[in-house]
């Protein structure tokens, strides 16, 4: 994830005779870090990685930080994350429960920030196939799943087309579904019929099927809705709510996770 800090905007003015271009200056804004966390209810996956974020008009070459002092707090037990990587501090001794709290603690050149994350219950796809839209043009994954009543559900959906991950944000809760049959079509939105991420007959399709506590729930839709996955269109490109404290950008996850894998028909 590439984080957004700056919210910028160009004008255009047309004439009758020229047009016009009004350039605004992009200033530099203050560099901060972002971190990303997860933890699964898979055995041994607990993961933190740490870059620095950047201004609009630089690359996508984040520098990854090492040296830092990484914890996660499991119901009161805490581990320290060994870095096992340029950025990236994992422990395997761990194991995700369903129902249990965990603390992030990061501490950087004496700059502390943390965040707290419950492991939602998890709730399993029904089924997974592929079916055309509704102009019969294109193919999406579609799945389908029962919400449990009288929980606040929040989802998130990974597609992978031969191994490669489409860059969408899926989300969904159960404001308007809960305990319902769900039934969703992942639509990518390519913008035409050859593009390479578009499903073919013959195509392996696996989806991840995410349950995630509400803040994180409330991170991938404003994350979607402010453009982070370069699929909407927004004005102000802003940075998604996060959970963590302290001034970071980025997320900590504890959530559960299912797949199912299914060939394109």
């Amino acid at each position: 994830m590439r984080p957004i800090n700056k919210i910028f905007l160009i004008t255009v003015l047309f004439s009758f005779s020229c047009n016009k271009v009004i350039e605004i200056d992009l200033r530099d804004t203050e560099i901060k870090y972002a971190i990303e966390g997860i933890i699964t209810n898979e055995p041994g996956i607990c993961k933190v990685y740490i870059t620095e974020s950047k201004n609009f008009n630089e690359n996508n070459q984040f520098n990854r930080i090492g040296n830092a002092l990484v914890t996660v707090s499991d119901n009161g037990t805490e581990r320290i994350l060994q870095e096992t990587g340029p950025g990236l501090y994992e422990t395997n001794l761990i194991n995700g429960t369903p129902g249990h709290i965990y603390q992030l603690t990061v501490t950087i050149n004496n700059k502390i920030f943390t965040a707290s994350c419950t492991m939602p219950q998890p709730v399993l796809m029904d089924t997974l196939y592929v079916s055309r839209g509704p102009f019969g043009q294109y193919k999406f994954a579609t799945l389908s799943y029962t919400d449990p009543a009288g929980i606040n559900n929040g989802y998130r959906f990974i597609q992978y087309v031969n191994g490669v991950k489409e860059p969408t944000i899926f989300w969904e809760n159960d404001e308007f579904t809960d305990g319902q049959l769900v039934t969703m079509q992942l639509d990518a939105s390519a913008p035409d019929k050859d593009d390479p991420r578009n499903i073919k007959t013959g195509d392996e399709v696996m989806i991840e099927m995410l349950c995630v506590d509400d803040p994180i729930y409330q991170f991938w839709y404003t994350l979607r809705s402010g453009g982070g996955d370069g699929n909407d269109n927004t004005a102000s490109p802003a940075n998604p709510i996060s959970n963590i404290t302290g001034g970071a950008l980025g997320y900590f996850s504890a959530h559960t996770i299912s797949r199912k894998t299914v060939i394109a028909p």
